[in-house]
């Protein structure tokens, strides 16, 4: 059933549907634009009382903001409706804490705590750090990082993260001196950054030429969609047989 109420805005009639007995609707707006008016004069605050948490007590948005309930971005609004002028971002000072110390403030291990630490520490390898070595995790793979979980990783992603395709990556950038091999653009970090893709001229699935330079090839975005597109019609840098390798 229908129920013919106004608008809570501007006060023209309005026609909305009946709502369940559970839903407590008080409010109805005509259009977006009256929700939002009303919504803007339904501040929590004042004119006078943001003056004083923003420019005397130099207060940001985000701490303003949690003192009301509300977003920053709101806060931020409220200041440009009421003309307050607001400051460059990056130029408030560190947010004050609440004043409390840490617990463990002013304490001290106990000798036997600390050796403990120590033997833990030395057992991980991490100390004495060798600067000539760097982290202790330097080097590791597999089972011998903390991380390790038996192998589950997903077999395209562990290809991607493995030394072997970082290697090939390099490769591949290096000897096309960063150019697109289908259209010859040159990757420019400026204006083309993450636009360029290695691609598999033989399809990854053939797991021994997954890695392999020669099977490899440095392809801007859009020929990388074109090459993977119906309108590749020729079957350019795509081979159904494994191409010989070296």
């Amino acid at each position: 059933m229908d129920i013919h109420t106004t608008c809570s805005f501007c006060g023209a009639p309005v026609v909305r549907r009946q709502q369940s007995k559970s839903a407590n609707v008080k409010l109805h707006f005509c259009n977006k634009e009256c929700k939002a008016n009303y919504q803007k004069l339904a501040r929590p605050v004042t004119k006078e009382w943001l003056e004083e948490h923003y420019l005397a007590k130099g207060l940001d948005c985000v701490q303003i903001g949690r003192m009301v309930s509300r977003d920053p971005k709101s806060v931020w609004n409220w200041l440009k409706d009421f003309g307050i002028p607001t400051r460059p971002r990056g130029s408030n000072p560190p947010p004050v804490g609440s004043g409390e110390n840490n617990p463990f403030y002013g304490k001290k291990h106990t000798a036997e705590t600390r050796e403990r630490l120590s033997q833990i520490a030395k057992a991980d390898g991490r100390v004495p750090y060798d600067p000539a070595v760097g982290s202790y995790m330097k080097g590791r793979r597999g089972e011998d990082t903390p991380g390790w979980k038996g192998g589950i990783t997903p077999e395209r992603q562990a290809v991607y993260s493995s030394l072997e395709w970082t290697e090939a990556v390099k490769a591949v950038w290096a000897r096309t001196d960063a150019r697109c091999g289908r259209c010859g653009i040159r990757h420019n970090t400026k204006t083309r950054r993450g636009t360029f893709h290695v691609h598999h001229i033989v399809s990854f699935s053939v797991p021994e030429l997954r890695t392999d330079v020669d099977n490899l090839v440095l392809l801007c975005k859009p020929c990388h969609y074109f090459v993977h597109s119906r309108a590749n019609i020729n079957s350019e840098f795509i081979k159904e047989e494994p191409c010989k390798t070296k």
